[in-house]
């Protein structure tokens, strides 16, 4: 996958170059891939990058010789001319499409302050030549995977673990807070791996490390505030957030060629098409669904107002002739760290297929209606929250994936039910320490959203696609997050703001059905209600189009128990220490003889134990569990509720 990598070590007797180029060929996916590396096969750091060569295409890593600093940068910047002009930088003087370039020279103008004027998705490297550091950084909201490791005065960093633990001097070491998260919510949470010597960076993140010394300094360069603006007029307030997002997706979209559009009939992609000025903007919407589903009838009718052409990808059960080469493929780009049924992993090739180089995404839309926001949807409890005792207890309820929930017996070798709960709700603390003394109560979820489900999960999900396209993310601008927290919580829970908006900018699309809904958009409740009930009777009656287009627990009973038992029933699985053996065996087979729902967690333990055999087994390396002073204890291990870096 595209990305970045480096070590620092000014201690190190060995060639950093070859470190390097083991992590940097782990990046590489393919041979047209684009891999670019530092010249120096020693010295005090090296840096090197993996890229489509699509967007910030510049050569990389970049250097300004005066100051021995050099800098690589994954992803890209968004307001490239804003910061030129602020720079006081010709084109003349400076490649724009060279992004590790102008961070670099915004870097050692003005310090870590120059990061917050930047806007983009990104992650990067920075060797300050001038005081021997190495930087680390990303974007505000985290949306670039960067992961590190320290060990003394060396620290190495890559866009992806199994760079890492492939330069062969990483400890394996399993984090148990790591696989409570993963366990409890479905996907990692702060800034935990499954590794304890492993972390990856919080958003907005600046990350320091001296290698005289091996000093790590982490700092945030920006934050979130809340301050619900309760004076402002409604419609002031709707117009600001559609200014701010029109604003957005013109940075997004504008001098763009090969753009992209994932369209379904929901609201957010829609909201996207509406305000993008189709004068100046071709896009090709690309729609997933079953054949004859309200999401590509919904999809069709929107590009065809918006003069845009659809192409739609039918989903079906032919993917399952396949599912283990792409259940493997799926764990190879996410490092064993996503849990997804695999569904998207045969559309990638649709993208290159149709020469779609950038891809706009809809993600984050859900910021504008919270009741739709998958397990942090809101509800009529919610809206009651005025505590912390109360936000916490209706989080730990409603974030759970239920995957522990159906067994009755511990599911891992080293820690008990409880002891799962205990790390789980730990993370869970850690993470709403950030957005403490927020008011309302009820901005804190929307806060948790965004730093720990879109940072933590969306992001990974994107890893996949960001391995054949790159991706934007419209609602995820600085200046409209913000202000979306200004509003009061009851202006942001439905349809309204979006409403607002496509009546301004595109009112064509609201007479579209919005299939979360089953009626058009900003319709009333009666109509609401008739319509959302219609589409649980068609389901219900298997009215073709209606049935949901996957049926993963079907599958893994039927046509996949062949691959379940070749990968959970395996000794490798049994005897890894990681699972209780009893425990597994009982799992698969109340699955598979219908008398128990486990399906999540057969997935989950199958994308963790194709993980270990492929990034762990092949170093021949032994797993063990560290205790709180990271070192192996005789018997039962003790558990470590951090990682093995120090907490931020």
């Amino acid at each position: 996958m595209p990305g970045i990598c480096g070590i620092t070590d000014q201690t190190a007797s060995q060639d950093l170059a070859h470190i390097g180029l083991t992590m940097l060929e782990k990046l590489q996916q393919r041979s047209r891939d684009r891999v670019e590396s530092s010249n120096s096969s020693f010295g005090d750091c090296w840096m090197g990058r993996v890229s489509l060569g699509v967007v910030n295409s510049g050569a990389q890593p970049v250097e300004v010789t005066a100051s021995d600093s050099r800098a690589v940068l994954d992803g890209e910047i968004y307001n490239v001319k804003e910061l030129l002009l602020h720079l006081n930088l010709q084109s003349s003087m400076i490649d724009p499409q060279n992004h590790a370039e102008i961070l670099l020279h915004g870097y050692l103008k003005e310090g870590r302050g120059f990061f917050a004027r930047v806007e983009g998705k990104f992650a990067a490297a920075i060797w300050d030549g001038r005081h021997d550091r190495l930087l680390l950084v990303n974007d505000r909201f985290g949306m670039k995977p960067l992961y590190f490791t320290r060990s003394g005065r060396r620290l190495q960093f890559a866009s992806e673990i199994k760079a890492l633990l492939a330069a062969g001097n990483c400890s394996t070491d399993l984090n148990m807070r790591g696989l409570a998260q993963f366990f409890t919510f479905g996907h990692l949470w702060c800034q935990d791996t499954f590794y304890a010597a492993i972390q990856t960076l919080p958003a907005a993140a600046c990350i320091t490390f001296e290698p005289n010394t091996g000093a790590l300094e982490v700092e945030r360069y920006w934050q979130l505030q809340s301050q619900v603006d309760r004076v402002t007029n409604a419609r002031d307030q709707l117009d600001q957030v559609d200014r701010y997002f029109k604003e957005s997706v013109d940075r997004c979209s504008l001098d763009t060629p090969h753009l992209g559009l994932s369209l379904s009939g929901g609201l957010d992609a829609r909201s996207i098409l509406a305000v993008m000025d189709h004068h100046r903007v071709n896009v090709q919407s690309v729609c997933l669904g079953i054949e004859g589903s309200l999401d590509l009838r919904s999809a069709s009718e929107l590009a065809r107002l918006a003069g845009s052409q659809l192409h739609p990808y039918i989903l079906n059960d032919r993917f399952l002739t396949n599912f283990e080469t792409h259940l493997d493929a799926m764990v190879h780009l996410t490092d064993g760290h996503y849990l997804s049924q695999c569904i998207v992993m045969p559309t990638l090739p649709v993208y290159e297929e149709l020469g779609i180089q950038v891809l706009l995404r809809g993600h984050a839309g859900e910021l504008m209606h919270m009741r739709k926001a998958y397990n942090f949807s809101l509800d009529a409890e919610a809206k009651e929250i005025r505590q912390e005792q109360q936000l916490q207890q209706w989080l730990s309820q409603r974030l759970q994936a239920y995957m522990l929930d159906g067994l009755d017996q511990p599911l891992f070798a080293c820690m008990d039910s409880g002891e799962v709960q205990d790390l789980a709700q730990e993370s869970l603390r850690e993470a709403l320490e950030e957005s403490s003394g927020w008011q309302p109560q009820l901005h804190r979820i929307w806060h948790l959203f965004l730093t720990q489900r879109l940072r933590r999960e969306t992001a990974m999900s994107l890893v996949k696609i960001n391995s054949v396209t790159e991706t934007r993310i419209p609602y995820l601008s600085a200046d409209l997050v913000q202000t979306l927290l200004t509003l009061p919580p009851d202006r942001k829970l439905d349809e309204l703001i979006q409403q607002h908006i496509m009546q301004k900018r595109f009112p064509e699309f609201l007479g579209v059905t919005n299939v979360n809904t089953g009626a058009k958009v900003g319709a009333g409740r009666l109509s609401k209600f008739v319509g959302y009930g219609r589409m649980r009777v068609l389901a219900k009656l298997g009215v073709k189009g209606y049935q949901p287009y996957e049926r993963l627990g079907l599958w893994l009973r039927r046509e996949l128990r062949t691959t379940v038992e070749c990968i959970l029933l395996d000794d490798r699985c049994l005897e890894r220490g990681v699972f209780r053996p009893e425990t597994v065996q009982k799992v698969v087979r109340e699955h598979q003889g219908n008398t128990k729902n486990h399906t999540f967690l057969l997935m989950a333990m199958m994308i963790f134990e194709l993980g270990q055999r492929k990034f762990v087994d092949q170093r021949s390396s032994q797993h063990r569990f560290v205790d709180s002073a990271h070192q192996v204890g005789a018997g039962r291990p003790r558990l470590t509720s951090k990682t093995a870096e120090p907490k931020y």
